[in-house]
């Protein structure tokens, strides 16, 4: 009967954990919502994960959130493989964090871009959203920003703050890694090689609204390494040459060490921490 004994002992784990996975793709309003916020805490925040991103990309910096800096995860948006929007929750009155979960987990950044913009308009028409801050990873990074180029003309939601986590705004792919990570270098006009989706976004820098705050994060895994095992420092901050003109604030953060790669930028603490003074000056 050990062994019986055993085995229930592990369907438990494996029960508890399923159970941890599945709460992170739900809404989940822990902090004391006592009334409306003033001010940036008043802001919600919407999460794009990257190429194949799931509930655990945000998942759990999101959770990190709401126990270190008494952030609300009131609100998470499905989208499904046909562009059907679903809402789960509501939106609480302060620090609101919304984790954008896509179907078509390989969909590319112009048809995200297209669901981003209708999020926007649903937040607008059944929530009176005014304003909302974007944080993406990755291939988010894009959709975020082709969004702002390419979809915004029409959008009624005040974009305020943007935060960029390992975006590859000057990679030669952006949905799937290289044998070489691209990182080329640069001079007082930007990338001395500019890869389509850099020229795409340029062409297009005009429409950003010109009071948009931006963070833009990289990883550096040392200084032999200068990248984070997929994206180049070089190709994330190219990003600064195209703000040039339209960000009234950007900011840069590099993340140095072994937890500095890709895939572990979202679970990095001093991530969390310069998300939350960024967006709510904590």
């Amino acid at each position: 009967m050990v062994w019986m004994a055993g085995l229930i002992i592990v369907l438990v784990m494996v029960i508890v954990v399923v159970g941890k996975l599945i709460k992170l793709g739900k809404p989940s309003l822990v902090n004391h919502d006592s009334g409306p916020a003033d001010g940036v805490e008043a802001i919600p925040t919407l999460f794009i994960p990257g190429y194949f991103g799931n509930r655990l990309s945000f998942g759990r910096l999101i959770n990190r959130l709401m126990r270190r800096y008494g952030a609300n995860k009131s609100m998470v948006i499905k989208v499904d493989r046909h562009g059907q929007i679903r809402v789960l929750g509501s939106l609480a009155q302060s620090k609101v964090l919304i984790q954008v979960l896509f179907a078509d987990k390989s969909s590319k950044p112009k048809q995200q871009a297209v669901w981003l913009s209708e999020i926007l308009a649903l937040l607008r028409t059944h929530y009176g959203v005014e304003a909302i801050n974007l944080v993406g990873h990755s291939m988010g990074c894009i959709t975020i920003f082709w969004f702002l180029t390419h979809k915004n003309k029409m959008n009624r939601v005040k974009i305020k703050h943007v935060v960029a986590i390992a975006g590859p705004f000057n990679d030669s792919e952006i949905a799937r890694s290289t044998n070489k990570v691209d990182a080329y270098p640069s001079n007082a006009l930007g990338p001395i090689k500019r890869m389509p989706i850099y020229r795409a976004l340029s062409q297009r820098i005009f429409a950003i609204p010109k009071d948009i705050k931006v963070l833009n994060i990289a990883g550096r895994i040392s200084n032999a390494q200068q990248n984070d095992g997929e994206v180049s420092v070089n190709s994330a901050f190219s990003l600064r040459y195209l703000l040039q003109d339209p960000a009234a604030q950007y900011h840069e953060l590099v993340i140095r060490g072994k937890r500095a790669t890709h895939r572990l930028l979202h679970e990095n603490a001093i991530v969390d921490k310069g998300i939350a003074k960024f967006l709510w000056n904590l």
